[in-house]
């Protein structure tokens, strides 16, 4: 694909074939890379709901800060729509969902600012927001969960394959023999350093014996 190539007609012709040959999606999980509304309004049209990270726009800056003071709910309306000035204006509503990102609370986060303990600006960094064309179902605190969750799932996934990647490094080696034992030694070593990681999160999560 040519730089500055838009990727949309890419994406739905792919969505279309997956149709045309039998399959039926409910959600489709997107990175930063395709954060289009045309993209999620014809996805919407297609039947299917979308989840995908909210850009730190200005607007959503302001929800996150509004959420930490107790001013707001955790799940905001959101119109997300074309640039202004744009050919063809497209307005998509979404619903953002408010997360506290690894190692914080969102709780923890809302009690230091309120104690004065972390600035409000410190605080809206560490909480990062993820948008979803699905309408709130339910229990509002359990479909925030579940949705949260699911996009976990799908960022852990993308993640574990930019671990992987660490380990194709380029070959200085011309042989493709030579390639294949180097790469063999290098899933081997992979391999090992996972399974020793996880023995030793397990031996600390085991509590301890005390003796009588």
């Amino acid at each position: 694909m040519a730089n500055g190539q838009s990727k949309i007609p890419l994406i739905l012709d792919f969505l279309f074939h997956l149709f045309d040959i039998g399959f039926e999606f409910d959600f489709v999980l997107m990175d930063r890379e395709f954060y289009r509304v045309e993209l999620l309004d014809e996805i919407k049209s297609m039947g299917g709901d979308t989840l995908i990270p909210a850009k730190s726009y200005k607007k959503v800056k302001t929800m996150i800060e509004d959420y930490l003071s107790g001013n707001v709910s955790r799940v905001r309306l959101y119109k997300f729509s074309t640039a202004p000035g744009g050919r063809n204006k497209c307005v998509q509503e979404v619903y953002l969902i408010f997360n506290a990102k690894r190692g914080y609370s969102l709780l923890g986060l809302k009690r230091a600012v309120q104690k004065g303990t972390l600035t409000l600006e410190d605080a809206r960094r560490k909480v990062y927001a993820i948008m979803t064309t699905r309408k709130p179902k339910g229990k509002e605190s359990s479909w925030m969960s579940r949705t949260s969750r699911f996009y976990r799932k799908r960022w852990n996934i993308e993640t574990g394959f930019s671990d992987l990647n660490r380990i194709n490094r380029r070959w200085k080696s011309n042989y493709d023999n030579v390639r294949y034992i180097d790469m063999m030694v290098r899933i081997l070593l992979y391999n090992s350093w996972k399974m020793n990681k996880r023995l030793l999160q397990n031996q600390r999560k085991k509590p301890e014996r005390v003796k009588e």
